[in-house]
């Protein structure tokens, strides 16, 4: 399963709230009249966004599917079955949260997106889509820092299982500068027993459901990440930062 490789954030030297200062530049000031015009071009923009976006899912609801192995995970309680991660229902999403077996904690941008995850995840079982995590570091690690975190998901380890080689979550850099897990999400579905993969995304795609960077997105800066196509005197930072 061919993808780009995101190596995991790495803390830098910046101060713990760098976006405290609100900046000095800033949009030029125009009449309600210009402001309505403008606005109405950027909804007319948004709209071929969504509309693309519309087609795009409606390709996905058209993807085949393929047989996934029902691996045998530990979790807290012992060994789990893939099948067992549905919780008797028949959607499922995982995060496979980078968390190398030697790591000492998880991926900050990993552990940033489970932030994001829906307050009340009972939405999501009253659309019959459970939700779990799967990283690569012994149980043991992934209790300590889900019980950091304060985090009620699920999370099992895929040590000593094929599931990360297998299916692309665990990969080697080109240059050889990165080898390790990266980051994404895998969509299943349980019929007749049967496992199946139906769809997974990774790099930007796993954007699709974090809210946070859609609401910084519709702010007047951002997300202030150096990336960004932004005016001259935007405030931008590291993207990991």
């Amino acid at each position: 399963m061919a993808r780009c490789i995101e190596t995991p954030a790495q803390p830098i030297d910046q101060p713990a709230r760098p976006k405290a200062q609100q900046p000095a530049a800033a949009p030029p000031v125009v009449g309600r009249d210009d402001f309505e015009e403008a606005l109405a071009a950027q909804v007319t923009l948004e709209k071929e966004v969504t509309r693309a976006n519309d087609r795009a899912s409606a390709a996905r609801r058209r993807l085949p599917m393929v047989e996934v192995p029902d691996y045998e995970f530990t979790g807290e309680d012992g060994p789990v079955r893939l099948s067992e991660l549905f919780a008797g229902r028949y959607l499922l999403l995982v995060q496979n949260v980078m968390y190398g077996t030697d790591w000492d904690e998880g991926c900050p941008s990993c552990t940033s997106a489970v932030d994001n995850l829906p307050a009340n995840m009972g939405r999501l079982d009253e659309e019959e889509i459970s939700f779990a995590m799967i990283s690569e570091a012994p149980i043991d690690k992934l209790r300590a820092w889900r019980e950091k975190q304060g985090w009620p998901h699920t999370w099992v380890s895929s040590a000593g299982t094929g599931y990360h080689g297998d299916w692309g979550w665990t990969l080697t850099s080109e240059d050889g500068s990165y080898s390790g897990p990266v980051p994404g999400y895998s969509y299943f579905l349980l019929r007749e027993g049967t496992v199946y993969l139906t769809y997974a995304t990774y790099a930007r795609g796993t954007e699709a459901i974090l809210p946070v960077p859609h609401i910084m997105d519709r702010t007047v800066y951002g997300r202030q990440q150096a990336w960004e196509d932004s005016p001259a005197g935007w405030p931008q930072y590291p993207t990991y930062g």
